[in-house]
């Protein structure tokens, strides 16, 4: 655990700093010490990334779990920094599938996601992006998963 926050004098370890927050705010003594990073998690490259759930362990479990289609648009958000539309990811599934097998794919990564422990919302992130005179969603992996990949693959 790498945070920690002290709530009437019980010390309390959590694993983000968002969670130590909270923890404090609903406890809502005056005496909540703001949480702290533990000395292993400063001095370890093994922690999350800014406040992120993302730590190598759980980028490592998280491979593990995905493969197929899943993996396959994984791997292209990786390579293509600047993200991907889902027109493009849907030309990656078998068969060429459609909007509902991506839907169908990117669900399974949230719940692998929320499988290792991590935040699925810190996984990557749809915006609209128009291209011509046609709007569609664009896919781009958060800076938090990404570093933890590249310490993990690098």
């Amino acid at each position: 655990m790498g945070y920690k926050v002290i709530v009437g004098g019980v010390t309390i370890e959590c694993d983000s700093a968002d969670e130590a927050l909270e923890i404090a705010r609903r406890a809502g003594h005056s005496d909540a010490e703001a949480p702290r990073r533990s000395p292993s998690e400063r001095s370890s490259g093994n922690g999350p990334s800014s406040g992120s759930r993302w730590t190598d362990a759980r980028v490592t479990e998280f491979f593990k779990l995905i493969g197929g289609a899943q993996r396959k648009v994984i791997d292209a958000l990786i390579e293509n920094h600047d993200g991907r539309t889902d027109e493009q990811l849907i030309q990656l599934l078998p068969g060429g599938g459609g909007g509902r097998e991506l839907a169908g794919v990117l669900a399974g990564l949230w719940k692998n996601a929320k499988k290792v422990g991590a935040n699925p919302s810190e996984l990557y992130e749809k915006k609209p992006v128009k291209i011509g005179d046609r709007t569609m969603r664009e896919y781009v992996l958060m800076d938090a998963f990404r570093s933890a990949v590249k310490r993990v693959r690098p």
